[in-house]
């Protein structure tokens, strides 16, 4: 069965717009361990991924986001880089991301890599070399302690799992910082040399045809790491950078990865430092605003977004590639979306996040259905994870952050289409049965479904681009239910029921509906949603 009923892109209109330069922008984040397996191995690869490029245009993607495929133990999914400069083998080699990258720009979309820049993993070629002179030019590429007191603000990402910033190394004699696993020795971003080990890898990777890097942790990397002038101004590494790579590439895209406030992301931004930065403000405000059933979360959240970070600079997400992370939330407010969202212990992680997956968190469908749409609305650029296209759901009996780490469910077949080999280790248990099973879930059953997520996701896709719905643009509207969040720009009307209950919502111009669920023209449904012309 055709499961890609057509192609959305244009190949031939090239790069001249730039990032978010065209209406019906869309970033599609993918695992390549975890999308498509081509060889049989039970590991996704690149000759997996490129097999399914055709079915991410007719998603209307323009942006491909990979997760790390660079050499690694894949302690932390990858995020544990041995070498910067290798593609792991499992996914293939250098001559396959050439590959894939020339099909998915024969298809018009621009493809972003992770850039693991704030830390290396224990067995990079780097830190091997620094722990055997600690005091010397390669020990300068990481930071060093003769004792393990903490200062002030330092603190670990992974409470509860790794609760230390410092580990003793025996080689060294000396503490290194750790800001995230033990494994993951933090790099000393003050070092010049640093820096320009820096520059040759983001270079090397646009010589090979990238077309920019999602900077993980961005912030982190230039903040200060657990001892005096271990910090650098960030707008001054992050400018020196740009200045650097646009030698290499002069339309190359940043993007930022931080979850901090918006006051602090727009440094960020200024001058042109990064394209957009990975929202996880309004992520908090709309997981507040399902918990109450009210919109004015959102409303206070994009208020304040707008006044530091313009709209085409935001990406917007529903579940990022891990936890639901509320940390931006109060801690009566955190602890209210947990009861309401994650009632069990099983279900939280690190005393901040949610470890479940968004379909089964939404339930029922028709919240799902609502939060899709609500992401295409929202002011910003629009972000998917692979799966969420479809509502993937999660298998809490894996620990930690693990949990909604899915194999992408092409088919109803063994292992959800995913790999022919016998086993498939990377397939959550919970994704062989149950209500978001692959039995169910999965492409070729939704792209023949026309009431679908699947058939959705298209539609509201189609309506972005042909109604010309750019990231930015938009106003609140008042149509008196709390309730109710109404979005206007330029002739087009979203509203959004974030609420079970049924409301009635006063319109003082004559509309036609363009796509809408449980709305007859007065009435919105629980959790109903409508896309409206005037």
């Amino acid at each position: 069965m055709n499961t890609t009923p057509d192609v959305r892109h244009d190949p031939a209109r090239g790069w001249e717009n730039g990032w978010a330069g065209d209406p019906g922008e869309l970033v599609y984040g993918l695992d390549l361990s975890r999308f498509a397996d081509g060889d049989g191995d039970g590991f996704g690869d690149f000759a997996g991924a490129m097999q399914h490029l055709d079915y991410l245009a007719s998603l209307g993607v323009t942006w491909i986001w990979l997760l790390p495929f660079y050499a690694s133990a894949r302690r932390d999914n990858g995020y544990d880089v041995d070498d910067h400069l290798a593609v792991d083998p499992r996914f293939g080699d250098l001559d396959d991301v050439r590959a894939f990258l020339a099909a998915a720009h024969e298809r018009g979309m621009r493809v972003l890599i992770d850039a693991v820049l704030h830390h290396t993993s224990d067995r990079h070629e780097w830190f091997l070399a620094a722990r055997e002179d600690p005091d010397g030019e390669a020990g300068r590429f990481f930071v060093w302690s003769e004792d393990d007191s903490i200062e002030p603000g330092d603190h670990p990402m992974f409470p509860g799992e790794d609760d230390e910033v410092w580990r003793f190394d025996e080689r060294a004699g000396r503490y290194f910082h750790h800001q995230f696993y033990a494994f993951q020795p933090d790099l000393n971003a003050t070092d010049p040399d640093v820096f320009e080990a820096i520059v040759k890898v983001l270079s090397f990777w646009l010589e090979v045809g990238v077309d920019g890097f999602r900077i993980d942790a961005a912030l982190l990397i230039v903040q200060g790491k657990g001892r005096p002038d271990t910090d650098v101004e960030d707008g001054s590494f992050f400018d020196h950078l740009r200045a650097r790579l646009r030698e290499v590439r002069h339309d190359v895209a940043l993007i930022a990865e931080a979850d901090e406030s918006p006051e602090l992301m727009a440094a960020l931004v200024e001058n042109g430092r990064f394209e957009a930065v990975i929202d996880f403000t309004l992520n908090n405000a709309v997981v507040l605003a399902l918990t109450r059933g009210e919109a004015r979360p959102v409303v206070d959240a994009l208020s304040r977004l707008d006044d530091s970070i313009p709209p085409v600079a935001r990406l917007n997400f529903l579940h990022n590639a891990d936890e639901i992370d509320l940390q931006q939330l109060s801690d009566a407010e955190r602890a209210e979306a947990f009861d309401h969202f994650a009632p069990e212990e099983a279900m939280l992680i690190y005393g901040r996040g949610i470890r479940r997956g968004w379909a089964p968190m939404m339930q029922p469908q028709q919240r799902l259905r609502m939060t899709v749409s609500l992401l295409y609305a929202l002011p910003g650029v629009p972000l998917l994870l692979a799966g969420q296209e479809l509502g993937v759901g999660d298998d809490l009996t894996i620990e930690g952050r693990g949990a909604a780490r899915t194999t992408m469910q092409w088919d109803d077949s063994r292992w959800g289409g995913f790999t022919s080999a016998e086993a498939s280790p990377l397939t959550l248990p919970a994704q062989a049965s149950g209500p978001f099973g692959s039995g169910t879930v999965n492409v070729r059953a939704q792209a023949a479904d026309p009431d679908s997520l699947l058939s959705l996701v298209r539609r509201i896709s189609d309506v972005r681009r042909d109604k010309h719905a750019d990231a930015g643009g938009w106003t609140v509207l008042d149509v008196g239910q709390p309730s109710v969040l109404a979005l206007r720009r330029d002739g087009l009307i979203t509203l959004h029921n974030l609420s079970a209950d049924d409301v009635e919502v006063q319109l003082d111009e004559d509309v036609q509906d363009v796509l809408a669920e449980r709305w007859d023209g007065r009435t919105l449904g629980g959790y109903g949603f409508a896309w409206l012309s005037d």
